[in-house]
């Protein structure tokens, strides 16, 4: 069984669990915030994204937290336990799709996808290339590729990281956290262009990744938490950057 296989097996186990943090507010104010600031190079393009096709989707709080501003939201995850929790947490939600499906083996038709989104899965994954091809496949010409992952660029993060994996039986001990340069390359690799580096989280992500209670402390800290993190984004420059928890890049296919 290769890490994919375990991780599979590990969100089946704790699908129900995982909602909670797109649903609790102290976890899903951030959650909201880290995906709206790493969509706004796209968002500030058209008003509609049109059809997005979100791998690795979880539970496809995506879904739920952009709507209005698709045409039709397709979530594709391995996990049947987090595709059923995402039917239950997307029910009132129009024009959302949730299938069962590894991305290398994806039935989602060629050249249907306006926006990729990708939002920490791809450091659960095997296989890069493979994933990358089949993300490019569904992809229209002049589609847009929004990623976020977590990076290796802190040390003090990566320490926290080491921590929480030996103590929290939901986090997966064999994730990898990947470098700039490693994300750009696999960009390039398979053609993307206009490719750009933010870095985003200081604060606020882990409120994003852990539920803290009680929520009437742990609401107004979120929401400093994500002002500051917001008013880091614009401050810091250089290296600095680099203590962010989390990369975003962003690229768009040929035309």
């Amino acid at each position: 069984m290769n890490r994919e296989s375990r991780d599979q097996s590990l969100y089946n186990t704790i699908a129900k669990k995982y909602m909670q943090k797109d649903i609790v507010q102290s976890s899903a104010l951030a959650r909201k915030s880290q995906l709206l600031a790493a969509m706004q190079p796209v968002l500030a393009k058209r008003e509609n994204v049109g059809t997005i096709v979100d791998v690795g989707c979880g539970i496809g709080a995506p879904g739920l937290f952009l709507n209005g501003r698709y045409t039709h939201y397709i979530g594709l995850d391995q996990s049947v336990e987090m595709i059923a929790a995402g039917k239950q947490f997307n029910q009132t939600v129009p024009n959302v799709t949730l299938i069962i499906n590894n991305v290398k083996e994806s039935s989602v038709p060629d050249n249907s996808a306006d926006l990729i989104l990708v939002i920490g899965a791809l450091h659960h994954m095997t296989g890069l290339d493979d994933v990358m091809q089949s993300m490019m496949r569904m992809a229209k010409p002049g589609a847009d590729f929004v990623v976020i992952e977590p990076q290796n660029g802190n040390p003090l993060i990566q320490l926290m990281r080491w921590v929480r994996a030996k103590i929290d039986a939901g986090y997966s001990e064999e994730q990898i956290f990947f470098s700039e340069q490693e994300l750009v390359e696999l960009f390039q690799r398979h053609g993307l262009q206009n490719i750009d580096i933010a870095y985003h989280g200081f604060l606020a992500t882990p409120f994003a990744q852990v539920i803290i209670n009680p929520q009437f402390i742990s609401v107004p800290l979120s929401r400093f938490a994500i002002w500051v993190d917001h008013w880091l984004n614009h401050q810091l420059r250089g290296p600095l950057r680099k203590l962010s928890f989390n990369i975003v890049l962003t690229g768009t296919c040929k035309k």
